[in-house]
């Protein structure tokens, strides 16, 4: 027997087996709202990364598979394929982890995390990193007020086809200044642009059922930070900003969310950048400047330090061109929605999957 016919065997033999292993699916397939999406996210304050999403829904569950991958070889290790699984019947939500075949079961409030940029912080405390840190207010020690906080959505006109589907373009521009007590302000600028497209049945049916899961998961979720800040219409109106659910309701669309009405169709793209000039809190955000030359290093050291300040200088001055460089941008584009026969196995753990923590 040749070799090559003896290894066919051997792996036809290892697959029989595994196949044995793992129980046949019966579960039943039910109709069921699947989207799926492209994301990106980048900018100063942010690694690059990119991935893709499916979201299954039906009235009173849903599962969310997320596959990211980061673009620098040093953050491979940050790479994941994830699910979250919300079962409202059951008033649970399972975290699942695709690559080391284990889950954690939580309250319907979530569980606790361990956020990415802690995770980042904890790898990165020894290496040099190529993004810029970002500082709260708080953790800077300034006192700020707002001054002023604009908001306005514009329907451009311009159209573009997305995924074979006609769409057009609207932009919401979120401007809000914060002054310090010395009347120094950091201008903040939020801008997102939305492609929507006239609904079609599927994605009307998709709102439908969608609308069905959010009222359901509102109603369980008690300690929900979102749902406490917002209340219900508020909750709501931000599902629609997103195109979670269709807008129905004028009641949740009070103070800025009314000008979010004007937004109309369903998003197949939506692209949000946040840009800072940062005027407020100099003395805080940085170590203040010495006066006179510091001569501890002898003239060469001197030089070399007023060189630098040079470039800092230069620095400053590009930096300030604020609009040129978003702090955070993120890309989220529909590829697929449509209503699916779904095996109901989706919405459980799956088979040989061990139980990694419960909340």
């Amino acid at each position: 027997m040749s070799l090559l016919r003896t290894f066919s065997l051997t792996a036809l033999s290892v697959a029989l087996a595994a196949c044995a292993s793992k129980p046949v699916d019966n579960t039943p397939s039910n109709p069921t709202s699947v989207l799926k999406a492209n994301y990106t996210l980048n900018g100063l304050y942010a690694p690059d990364f990119s991935g893709k999403q499916t979201v299954y829904t039906r009235g009173d569950r849903r599962r969310i598979d997320s596959q990211t991958n980061f673009d620098s070889f040093l953050m491979r290790w940050a790479n994941s394929d994830k699910s979250d699984i919300a079962r409202v019947d059951k008033k649970l939500i399972w975290n699942l982890d695709n690559d080391k075949e284990n889950y954690r079961e939580c309250p319907m409030s979530g569980c606790t995390e361990v956020s990415l940029l802690d995770q980042l912080k904890d790898r990165t405390d020894s290496q040099e990193e190529d993004s810029e840190e970002y500082e709260s207010y708080e953790e800077m020690g300034c006192q700020v007020t707002l001054a002023s906080n604009d908001f306005d959505v514009t329907p451009t006109g311009k159209e573009r086809v997305i995924g074979g589907l006609n769409a057009h373009e609207y932009t919401v521009e979120w401007k809000t200044e914060f002054a310090d007590q010395a009347g120094k302000k950091d201008t903040n600028l939020v801008k997102f642009v939305f492609w929507t497209t006239e609904p079609t049945a599927d994605m009307n049916a998709a709102w439908k059922v969608n609308r069905a899961f959010q009222e359901s998961y509102f109603e369980e979720a008690k300690n929900d930070p979102l749902k406490n800040l917002l209340g219900k219409e508020g909750y709501m109106a931000l599902a629609a900003f997103s195109g979670d659910v269709e807008k129905t309701d004028a009641k949740q669309y009070k103070g800025f969310l009314k000008a979010l009405n004007k937004i109309k169709g369903y998003p197949l793209s939506i692209k949000l950048e946040w840009f800072q000039q940062a005027n407020a809190c100099q003395t805080q955000r940085s170590p203040k400047s010495k006066e006179g030359l510091d001569l501890s290093n002898g003239l060469e050291g001197a030089a070399m330090g007023m060189v630098g300040d040079f470039l800092s200088n230069q620095k400053d001055k590009i930096i300030a061109e604020w609009k040129k460089d978003a702090l955070v941008r993120y890309i989220y584009e529909v590829t697929y929605v449509s209503e699916d026969m779904v095996k109901d196995s989706v919405f459980n753990v799956p088979y040989g999957y061990v139980l990694a923590d419960r909340q």
